[in-house]
């Protein structure tokens, strides 16, 4: 069976999508690699902005919170109040 998307003999599974960029309804058969792509494609970052409390897709990395053990974690801004936040020094910076 061929990707209705890119034409190519499939290797693997087929995925079904049931949905087109405007939102009708276009039921089509694609590969694994065009489902992938286009789900990556229309993937945003979506982060909550740490002093609005609003969720942002444009969010803007304002500061890296480091653990002592397991993984740490990034905090982020909206555009508008990322100016506005103080810079905050690394970690490392103050183990000197």
């Amino acid at each position: 069976m061929n990707c209705d998307a890119c034409g190519e003999a499939a290797a693997g599974p087929l995925a079904t999508v049931t949905t087109d960029a405007a939102g009708g309804v276009r039921h089509r058969t694609v590969c694994q690699g065009c489902a992938t792509g286009a789900a990556a494609r229309a993937r945003q970052p979506v982060r909550m902005c740490v002093r609005c409390e609003r969720i942002t897709s444009a969010p803007v990395l304002v500061a890296e919170v480091h653990q002592g053990t397991g993984p740490g974690f990034n905090v982020y801004a909206c555009p508008g109040c990322a100016p506005g936040l103080p810079e905050l020094p690394d970690a490392l910076d103050l183990l000197g």
